[in-house]
């Protein structure tokens, strides 16, 4: 008998089939359901290498033993099979074809039948790929996805990940896939160009991050003309898949001519190069001002203008005070042109509030950064800010948890998000998350070693101000840990050094030494001078470092003085952030 008739008999081919089958389809199984129980992509390796291993000592049992009406027994060698032999065979066939079938209906369901896809509203949009393309239309695989993005972003029931670290990360060779994970977005948007002449043709697909399954595709056919078109039908598209509905009208891509779209996005690709010593921003300047002089209210272009200006301002090509001249202009025009735009809206509440103190005329345009910047980092950053400096740590840190959905990546915005719990009070979380931070960037010194003095922790405090760039900066740090720790002389010592140096902050650190340590009566008067000409007080009145003087009906007085009373506050509505939480 040939060995292939004897693995027939022995069953060895049916039981090596039966388990490859079954493998498979367990595999299938736990890649759906581990995610949903908290394993990764170790867990599915680990049953993936276990059935692996034991491929071979299944194929030596059932070469070795015999499944019989008597039970299983070592096999002898039999060559004649008998009836009992073959019936124990078609046995075997039968378990198989059950296994089979399993695994077939499995697939079916899993990749042909057409049922919904749970979604979440929130979405990463990555540059597309590029089949073919000539260099002149290059610029089409982050321009059409851009537009796209920008788009979604101006939806605040949408979570839209940051464009330019999606960007980054494609130019790293990451996979749309690992891109969405590493943005931890629930869905990708990711798309192929392919273009000969003026004619494209481009492929999207929306996908689904933790199956791989596809929520929405569609292709699409044109020439450069058609470009804005498609991008706003790709917008409906991806709110529709993502089952995001609107009252309002979508969002459309601002149209321009073609020329004017080419050379922004040439611009953008200059502006969003690594820094370096190069001249980028200026290269990228000369492109834009080309853009505008045939298109004056292309805001893409304004933007872009702008932050080429501040690459030039970074690398010390142009002076700090062109690029804030550059900056404040293109604000103006990106507000005449778009009085919805989220960044310039905030921009403009904060100066309406702080500097010309026109309360509710600054609340009309934090509403609108509210309703268009709620997926822009710097629009973030600014709310953020705006509400922490006047008494809304709830909403600071519900628009810092917003910056980090849209990119976790975000060093700064890690940063943010401690300063909101410090002004929330929720001192451990903030403590914790700067000690991450500072293994990585420096900074956050001051308000770690104070939220470490207001836990007792005069030795902590000492220490973090020690490993920080300029531990003499931190005088008022020192007093109060030496007040905590009983050493008055101390404590006499770094005051009177502290009053000494000559610096417009100088009286308010001693202010912040006297509320910390008790002593109101000195905190008051120093505090009552340093209104007088410390035009950065009215920034600083919800400090956690003043949080003893607040029951003192003297502390009314003072925030009347700096023209930031309760009544003025109250007029500021940051209820749709706060009601979007979960």
């Amino acid at each position: 008998m040939s060995l292939f008739d004897e693995l027939k008999r022995r069953n060895v081919i049916r039981v090596a089939a039966g388990y490859i089958v079954l493998a498979w389809l367990v595999v299938q199984v736990v890649e759906t359901i581990f995610p949903a129980f908290g394993f990764g992509d170790e867990a599915v390796r680990f049953v993936v290498v276990g059935f692996a291993v034991g491929f071979i000592p299944v194929v030596v049992l059932a070469w070795v033993f015999e499944w019989t009406p008597q039970g299983i027994r070592v096999d002898e060698g039999d060559v004649e099979p008998g009836a009992a032999n073959l019936a124990m065979a078609k046995r075997w066939d039968r378990i198989v074809m059950i296994i089979l079938a399993v695994a077939v209906a499995f697939f079916m369901v899993e990749n042909y039948l057409d049922r919904p896809v749970d979604v979440e509203p929130a979405v990463a949009v990555i540059p597309f790929e590029g089949a073919g393309l000539d260099p002149d239309l290059a610029f089409l695989q982050a321009g059409v996805p851009g537009g796209v993005h920008g788009s979604l972003a101006r939806v605040p029931e949408l979570v839209v990940s940051a464009w330019s670290t999606a960007k980054s990360l494609s130019a790293d060779g990451l996979s749309a896939q690992e891109i969405a994970k590493k943005l931890k977005a629930p869905s990708v948007l990711e798309g192929t160009v392919r273009a000969a002449g003026e004619v494209f043709r481009i492929e999207v697909r929306l996908t689904d991050t933790k199956s791989g399954r596809a929520i929405w595709q569609e292709t699409y056919e044109g020439v450069i003309a058609d470009v804005f078109a498609i991008q706003d039908e790709i917008t409906a598209n991806v709110l529709a898949g993502l089952q995001v509905r609107r009252a309002d009208s979508l969002p459309k891509v601002q149209r321009t001519n073609p020329e004017t779209y080419r050379l922004t996005q040439q611009a953008w690709t200059i502006n969003t190069r690594e820094s370096g010593p190069g001249n980028h921003g200026s290269v990228a300047r000369g492109l834009l001002e080309d853009a505008l002089a045939l298109d004056p209210d292309y805001i893409p272009a304004i933007n872009a203008l702008a932050y080429a200006a501040f690459n030039q301002a970074r690398n010390g090509k142009i002076p700090r005070a062109e690029a804030d001249a550059i900056w404040a202009d293109a604000k103006e025009r990106v507000l005449a042109i778009d009085p919805n735009d989220g960044v310039a809206n905030i921009w403009l509440a904060w100066g309406l509030f702080w500097e010309q103190r026109e309360i509710a005329h600054a609340n009309q345009h934090l509403q609108i950064a509210l309703r268009t910047g709620l997926n822009d980092l710097e629009a973030l950053r600014m709310m953020a800010g705006f509400a922490r400096r006047t008494g809304n740590a709830e909403a600071a840190l519900l628009f810092g948890d917003r910056a980090l959905a849209v990119d976790p990546m975000c060093e700064n915005c890690q940063w943010q998000q401690t300063e909101n719990l410090f002004y929330a009070g929720r001192f451990d979380e903030a403590i914790r998350a700067k000690e991450r931070l500072q293994k990585i960037i420096s900074g956050g010194y001051n308000n770690h070693a104070i939220m470490l003095l207001r836990g007792g922790d005069a030795d902590g405090a000492l220490e973090v101000i020690a490993g920080s760039d300029a531990p003499d900066q931190y005088l008022h740090i020192k007093a109060i840990a030496y007040h905590l720790q009983g050493d008055s002389e101390g404590f006499d010592d770094a005051v009177t050094r502290l009053s000494q140096t000559e610096k417009d902050h100088t009286e308010f650190y001693v202010a912040v030494v006297y509320a910390m340590t008790g002593d109101a009566e000195r905190a008051f008067e120093v505090l009552w001078r340093v209104a007088e000409h410390y035009d950065r007080m009215q920034y600083e009145v919800f400090l956690p470092q003043f949080d003893s003087l607040r029951d003192d009906p003297r502390w009314t007085e003072l925030r009347e003085r700096l023209d930031i009373s309760e009544q003025q506050v109250a007029t500021l509505d940051f209820s749709p952030i706060l009601e979007s939480a979960p």
